[in-house]
């Protein structure tokens, strides 16, 4: 005689098998690649720190040089207050109050060759505007030789980070001025992953 848990184990057992056994889902990332071919694609060109005394400065695309495509962004800074930072920033959107796994990579061509008088790196992910609290990275130096010129980077952040009530977490990537010095750099190939937790 056949009980009622000899017909209900096999389907549960069919039902494990389809579901993973048991263990739980990993999160699918949300990804986004941006090589401003057309336009900004909705980045935003900020800066502070550049009216004591004012200083000239400029972020947009430039077919100059290119690591994905023909067009990168151009960022120019006549940094003589030695304060200067500028950047892009998005803001993403996201579930509130959530925990998130931010990875960010990009290409940074940097003329910047020696060991001494190096820019510093703006690149961060924050649930405010970056405003607010700016991200700092390690230096522009290229490893190369002056005749070098301009050499492509590759960067890569990885960041963990809570969404706030609004919903949204603002991506950052440019440069502070930290010598008295005209500079130019190139921005190519933004890669963003955000994965909730």
């Amino acid at each position: 005689m056949k009980t009622r848990g000899s017909f209900v184990y096999p389907f549960i057992l069919l039902l494990l098998m389809f579901v993973g056994c048991g263990e739980p889902i990993a999160p699918t990332p949300d990804n986004y690649l941006f090589s401003f071919e057309r336009d900004m694609e909705d980045w935003i060109a900020n800066g502070t720190d550049l009216d004591n005394p004012p200083v000239e400065w400029s972020i947009e695309r430039s077919q100059d040089i290119a690591s994905n495509g023909e067009t990168a962004v151009r960022l120019y800074l006549n940094n003589m207050n030695d304060a200067g930072k500028i950047w892009i920033e998005q803001p993403f959107d996201v579930e509130p109050d959530r925990a998130y796994q931010a990875h960010l990579e990009y290409d940074l061509a940097s003329a910047d060759w020696g060991d001494v008088n190096l820019w510093t790196i703006i690149t961060g992910v924050l649930p405010k505007s970056p405003e607010l609290g700016l991200v700092y990275q390690g230096h522009t130096g290229n490893n190369a030789e002056p005749e070098d010129g301009f050499v492509w980077l590759q960067k890569s952040y990885n960041f963990s980070v809570n969404s706030g009530p609004e919903g949204k977490l603002y991506v950052m990537i440019g440069v502070w001025g930290t010598w008295e010095t005209a500079r130019t750099y190139y921005l190519d190939n933004v890669n963003i992953s955000l994965t909730a937790r």
